[in-house]
């Protein structure tokens, strides 16, 4: 019987790391150039919490004396206004914005309130298997698990309803253009 040897070459740590590094910077230094520069951002002037848009994003938003939310998808940004397919809009004459599918970084109350509300069901759940599966006892309601779960359950209720879905400019909210392009 013949052995085989699988000859490995011996490669440093720090040449190791070399071939990945330069791959990684052969792909993306070509697409750095087509990186989004230009943003519109709704700041809260308090806080300073931003969400940001650019172009190729969707945004909902109402214009001053109209009742209803509209939603278009933004093909470019300027100083003033915002392109869409087939009209423009002066940032002067949208009165709010609804954040659909977006929020502002930090702490998030809608996803401590989702989570908050699987907690509490999980709560009456996890009771009533432990009680009828692992006790091997017969189903009974019982109203302080019913109760507490329920309590658990409405906190997270209340949590999702502190963060604000639709913010409306003015006092507390404004609308900014941010260009980052090289010159």
């Amino acid at each position: 019987m013949h052995d085989i040897f699988i000859m490995i070459p011996a490669i440093d740590i720090k040449s190791r790391w070399i071939f990945p590094f330069l791959l990684t910077a052969c792909i993306s230094l070509p697409y750095s150039g087509l990186a989004q520069r230009e943003y519109i951002v709704i700041e809260k002037l308090t806080s300073g919490k931003q969400v940001k848009y650019s172009s190729g994003d969707n945004i909902t938003f109402r214009l001053k004396n109209e009742d209803h939310f509209r939603t278009d998808h933004i093909i470019a940004l300027n100083d003033s206004s915002i392109e869409f397919h087939y009209y423009r809009i002066g940032y002067d004459e949208i009165d709010a914005v609804n954040l659909r599918g977006k929020r502002f970084p930090g702490f998030g109350f809608r996803a401590t309130g989702t989570y908050t509300q699987i907690a509490g069901a999980g709560y009456i759940a996890i009771d009533i298997f432990n009680k009828t599966v692992v006790q091997g006892n017969p189903w009974e309601f019982e109203k302080e698990v019913w109760l507490t779960g329920a309590a658990i359950f409405a906190g997270g209720t209340i949590l999702k309803l502190f963060e604000p879905k639709k913010i409306k400019l003015g006092k507390k909210y404004k609308i900014r253009y941010l260009n980052f392009k090289d010159y």
